[in-house]
């Protein structure tokens, strides 16, 4: 019923119109602002705004204000053409590394380019994926997002679009801004800082100096501090027949922990049997451990005690100025940015594994007594599986350091306006161990010594104290990626046809990406419990590229533009041995658009082009390393099979299996088509809608097979299993690799939609949009085919992911003199989540210990509200108060059981916050 109300609610805003979504300028704006030349995102030729042709959204400081937001991530990540991105949530225990991104229209982080006014910047990655945590939100003057491909622009990675970020600068007064926001639960509360000024004019002084510095951090929200997220074992009906189940998302290392004996049969095969000590003495598992699928095993509940948001503190600062070179007409520029950021992750204590001898006091204890004659005179190995639970919660902490500088020169000569500029971008990114992992010595020391008992009911002051004595703090990794690039462009009048005069613009650049992934020791050896051992990289290629694009008013309706671009992106080298990984590949793409201007208020426009992109250099050239562990838990697929790894099979039951990451030479480069088509329709001068319909398509897209897929068809994948020896056991156990590979082909299809209404009304000005992206089509091959096609469109994908049919974004703004208040509404449908098939046996019948169930559920769709009311007592004062997810909407239920540790809902999808109430003031002087 509340479902029915909200979207009643948002269908009578539209019809009043009443809505407003994310703020693109509207060409009536534009038609307010001085008629001046400037660069538009999505073209090298400098033009007056309203005569851009291309899906461009913009966003200025008051938009930003509007939306209540603390940081770049979201911003971008609340516009509805966006989808596909990475959030902070992630990183627990997702392998996110604290890193944020930006996707247009669901096609992936790597094909949405990412500028910082007009240039590149440092990739996350040994790629093209921008981190949005090196961005500081106070410097920023507006957002462009362009929502069709530009490679034939800017290069390979535009396939997607385009989000450019326009930083400040000029003269302006010092403002302070600060804001404080906490939600109505415990947990996750967050604040911000920033400080800004401008001196100089260009014009009248001769130069000009912006800054900004700022500061802004979120506390962390735990598990428990949330009904939906506090335990990994949930309680639903089936909405079919009405059945009782559990949702089960738990770990076989447990506390009191198990034990899987291995001994050996008369027939000379081996088999394996689960036993919990302290299940079989007191005639159930301990409180936090639970008997599922009666297989000897107790299963901890690890989601219980995880952090489901991480907290993040972020540091930026900020700069830029020009100086005008004597009476040459040129101007020096430069822009330089810095940010520190940190993401702290905590997820469940380690789940640690490691051997009882024979004959040892915990062996002779725990274990003998449980065997039966034939096992115990046959037993080959014991293997503990534990859950440190004194260490506490295993603590990351992800440091990203960014650097980014720019200087060139810009102005005009010969008749072309010129601009060149020399780009050094750096991203440095630690991983620190803040604790919670031991070190594997010590730990197996204390094991021997008898100060842990892994076995026990309780886990006594002597064993924590042990626990605490092994554990290890400090940095573990550093990745550093360098971006070192030039470039220059120019565009002029070229000739006049019947329309107006034709425009030309060309450019060349070139970069240096490289990259480097330096281990601690404590990493290269598996030092750790646990750990496989890390190994060091260091890649390096270089990109270059040049461009033309002419565009030509054929009429005065009539305009057509066309640009062309050739790339060449070298091999990849390891920087280590020198030696030449993959091949060098060159490209020509290619991309004609066009506008026609029916009447002056009609405008129809249309674009068609090709993108090209090479895998990142660890895709390629990546080493096989330990990878941890699967995010599921599986059977061994294998048993039973003939396969020749089948004896490599640890314990029986369901379980996480060890995991390898690494890279494929044999990649090929990915290749794209897009064309779009559209219209803007202006009836009057308080009305503006907008209409345009895309397609994406990319053949030999690069991606790697889902965990769950490789379990669920071992025969399809059958290279992708191998094996991997534990420390920590002596033991060689089965293990998968994640490995990249040309999954064939994807092709996305939606309508991007926008719709304003205007008008003075009681004194003020009553502004309203609504804006979002339809998807008519998300498709992609089946990894390892080429034309076996599968969806996650409406529906959880074998990719782990979801693609929304509709996302909305809709709100209302009334201003007047002293007061703006502005009513925002957000909305995704519903989708049919994972499927929970009986082998999976993920989900059980409640109370019936074994008895696998199979269900897929349909999770809600998901509507929010947010209120704000800003207040101006006085000029250069405005005071803020707004309340997010204004009826306390909780995230829809979902049985997602795989990527971040989360579990009751998706965190790619909805916050956990809740209800958030925030105070924010702005003052100028």
């Amino acid at each position: 019923m509340i479902e029915k109300v909200l979207s009643r609610s948002l269908r009578v805003m539209f019809a009043g119109s009443l809505v407003m979504g994310m703020q693109a300028a509207t060409a009536q704006e534009a038609a307010d602002q001085p008629m001046q030349r400037v660069e538009i995102t999505g073209s090298s030729i400098k033009r007056i705004a309203a005569e851009a042709s291309l899906p461009v959204q913009s966003f200025n400081q008051k938009d930003i204000k509007k939306s209540g937001v603390t940081t770049v991530t979201d911003f971008i990540q609340q516009i509805p053409a966006m989808q596909g991105f990475s959030v902070a949530a992630d990183s627990v225990g997702g392998g996110g590394g604290g890193v944020t991104t930006a996707s247009i229209h669901d096609i992936g982080s790597a094909y949405t380019l990412v500028l910082l006014n007009g240039r590149r910047i440092a990739p996350a990655n040994s790629g093209t994926t921008i981190d949005l945590n090196s961005i500081p939100l106070s410097a920023i003057e507006r957002v462009e997002v362009l929502t069709d491909g530009a490679s034939a622009l800017y290069g390979a990675d535009a396939i997607a679009g385009v989000v450019n970020f326009i930083l400040k600068k000029g003269a302006s007064d010092w403002e302070i801004n600060a804001k404080y926001n906490r939600p109505q639960e415990s947990g996750g509360a967050s604040n911000s800082v920033s400080i800004s000024k401008g001196f100089g004019d260009i014009d009248d002084d001769g130069y000009s100096v912006f800054f900004s510095a700022s500061h802004d951090e979120q506390k962390s929200l735990r598990a428990s501090q949330r009904d939906f997220a506090r335990t990994g074992v949930i309680n639903f009906t089936d909405p079919a027949n009405g059945k009782a189940l559990q949702f089960i998302n738990g770990s076989s290392r447990a506390i009191p922990g198990n034990a899987t004996v291995k001994y050996r049969k008369a027939d000379g095969t081996t088999s394996n049997v689960n036993l919990n000590p302290y299940a079989l003495a007191n005639g159930g598992c301990a409180p936090l451990n639970h008997d599922f699928f009666g297989d000897g095993n107790c299963y901890f509940d690890s989601p219980s005690t995880i952090e489901i948001n991480p907290e993040t503190k972020r540091d930026a600062l900020f700069s830029s100025g020009s100086l005008k070179i004597g009476k040459t007409g040129f101007n020096a520029f430069y822009d330089f940015a810095y940010t520190e950021a940190n993401v702290r992750a905590s997820i469940a204590p380690l789940p640690a594994q490691f051997s009882i001898g024979q004959g040892s006091s915990l062996y002779n204890q725990y274990i003998l007594p449980n065997l039966t004659a034939e096992q115990a005179a046959n037993a080959v190995s014991t293997v503990a599986n534990y859950r440190a639970t004194g260490l506490g919660n295993r603590v990351y902490d992800y440091g990203t350091k960014a650097t980014h500088a720019v200087v060139g020169v810009d102005g005009n000569a010969f008749g072309w306006d010129v601009n060149s500029a020399l780009t050094w971008s750096r991203n440095k990114q630690t991983t620190d161990y803040v604790g919670g992992t031991p070190w594997a010595d010590r730990f197996q020391a204390a094991v021997d010594a008898g100060a842990i008992d892994p076995f026990s009911g309780s886990v006594s002051d002597a064993t924590r104290a042990a626990l605490l004595a092994s554990d290890f703090s400090g940095l573990y990794q550093t990745q550093t990626v360098t971006m070192k690039g030039w470039d220059a462009r120019a565009s002029r009048s070229a000739f006049a046809l019947p329309g107006g005069t034709a425009m030309l613009g060309v450019g060349v650049d070139y970069r240096n990406t490289s990259y480097t992934m330096a281990n601690e020791d404590v990493a290269k050896n598996a030092l750790l419990q646990g750990d496989g051992g890390a190994v060091d990289s260091g890649f390096e290629r270089d990109n270059a590229g040049a461009y033309a694009e002419l565009m030509m008013p054929v009429t005065k309706q009539l305009e057509l533009t066309g640009s062309l671009r050739y790339d060449q992106i070298g091999a990849v080298e390891d920087k280590l041995t020198g030696q030449k990984i993959g091949n060098k590949e060159n490209a020509t793409t290619w991309k004609v658009s066009g506008k026609f201007s029916a009447t002056k208020s009609l405008m129809f426009r249309a674009a068609a082009g090709t993108g090209f992109r090479v895998a990142s250099m660890q895709e390629i050239a990546g080493v096989l390393e330990d990878w941890g562990v699967t995010g599921g838990n599986y059977q061994c697929p294998l048993t039973g099979t003939g396969h020749p790894l089948a004896s490599y099979c640890n314990g029986v039951g369901r379980q996480q299996f060890e995991a390898f990451r690494g890279g494929n030479p044999n990649l090929k480069p990915e290749e794209s088509k897009q064309w779009s088509i559209g219209t803007v329709w202006e009836p009057t001068n308080n009305i503006s809608m907008a209409l345009d319909l895309w397609n994406v398509k990319i053949s030999n897209q690069v991606s790697e097979v889902n965990e769950a897929d490789i379990f669920a068809n071992p025969g399809k994948y059958t290279d992708l299993y191998t094996v991997k020896h534990i420390n920590a056991t002596g033991q060689d156990v089965l293990a998968v690799k994640m490995l990249p590979i040309n999954i064939g082909q994807r092709e996305n299809r939606g309508i991007d939609y926008d719709f304003t209404h205007k008008i003075n009304v009681y004194g003020g000005k009553l502004t309203s949009r609504l804006a979002g992206t339809y998807l008519l089509r998300s498709r992609y091959t089946v990894p390892g085919t080429s034309d076996e096609w599968t969806t996650d469109l409406n529906r959880y994908g074998i990719d782990d992911a979801v693609s929304f049919r509709h996302v909305i974004k809709a709100s209302s703004s009334f201003e007047t003199k002293q007061f703006t208040h502005t009513l925002t509404a957000a909305y995704r449908n519903g989708y049919i989540d994972k499927p929970q098939t009986e082998d999976d046996c993920a989900v059980i019948v409640a109370g019936s210990p074994g008895e696998c169930y199979g269900v897929t559920l349909r999770v809600p769709s998901y509507t929010t509200f947010d209120y704000q009311v800003a207040y101006r007592p006085m000029p250069k004062v405005e005071i803020t108060a707004g309340i997010v997810n204004l009826f306390d909407r909780n995230p829809p239920f979902s049985l997602r059981n795989a990527g971040s540790h989360q579990v009751g809902y998706n965190p790619s999808y909805s916050s956990a916050l809740g209800r958030q109430f925030y105070l924010s003031g702005s003052y100028r002087f």
